[in-house]
């Protein structure tokens, strides 16, 4: 129910990406070496692909190598945006503690969940938001 921190990154592809946005939003922090975050990557896609425009996502890679960040993007099949957060402003601003660190955000900035995984059913909660 906190307002989300805005924030604005660039992705993997150098492009500008900010959140929240004026859609409810998927926001995911992640980390090559988190075998978690791996498995949450398929679930994501499938998300990504259901909700196309109606729901922003974005994964905030934190910290990591550019190099080792893309590589991992690649190999687990990242098509959203994949936003880096170098000097990890963005993950103290949101108290990352652990990866993955997942939000709901609704299209007011309001954070509408946070938990170490996906909710147990995201479509319900992301069709009650996406309309």
């Amino acid at each position: 129910g906190h307002r989300a921190p805005a924030f604005s990154l660039t992705t993997l592809e150098g492009t500008p990406i900010s959140v929240p946005a004026a859609t409810p939003s998927l926001v995911v922090f992640w980390a090559s070496w988190c075998g978690p975050c791996r498995r949450e990557a398929k679930e994501i896609a499938g998300i990504v692909e259901s909700y196309g425009s109606r729901v922003s996502v974005v994964s905030v890679n934190s910290g990591e190598d550019p190099t080792k960040a893309r590589l991992a993007a690649e190999q687990w099949g990242m098509s959203w945006p994949v936003a880096l957060d170098p000097r990890g402003q963005v993950s103290a601003a949101y108290e990352l503690t652990a990866v993955p660190l997942v939000l709901v955000i609704d299209a007011q900035g309001v954070v509408r969940y946070r938990g170490n995984a996906l909710p147990s059913d995201p479509h319900r909660l992301l069709d009650g938001l996406s309309g």
